[in-house]
């Protein structure tokens, strides 16, 4: 059988969580955070790093809707970062409704006795893996 690897992402505005997983696992990690360079641009000799260290054949990016399931600036971050993502390393991506991960993800960990003030980077690599995660579940392998 052949082996898939999917990255999934969890966009922010200064950090950006990471997970991975494949299609014989189907379970979702999350595996690092990288943070925006200081004048806010996206810091891709972090994610260089990270995809060329795993042989990806998917990426998975969170789109952030609101309450009322309309875009708002976030969603547009995100759908730019997943564009860039594609065009640079030339893999295809996947946008997949993110509503609310991050804070499933801060109640989660604070229900499985992470301290009350999870650190933030925990929060956004297991934000990453509810949307990886979320995308597998959907799929049929």
């Amino acid at each position: 059988m052949n082996i898939k690897t999917y990255l999934g992402f969890d966009v922010g505005t200064k950090r950006t969580g990471i997970a991975i997983s494949n299609n014989i696992t189907h379970i979702a990690n999350g595996i690092s955070v990288v943070k925006n360079n200081k004048d806010g641009s996206t810091n891709f000799q972090k994610f260089n790093k990270i995809i060329n260290a795993h042989d990806v054949d998917l990426f998975i990016v969170g789109l952030p809707f609101d309450a009322n399931n309309k875009e708002q600036e976030m969603t547009f971050i995100a759908r730019s970062f997943g564009y860039k993502l594609a065009d640079r390393y030339n893999i295809e991506t996947v946008f997949i409704d993110e509503y609310l991960s991050s804070y499933d993800a801060k109640k989660q960990l604070k229900y499985n006795h992470y301290h009350p003030n999870a650190k933030r980077e925990d929060i956004d690599k297991f934000s990453a893996a509810l949307i990886l995660q979320t995308w597998l579940d959907d799929q049929v392998f």
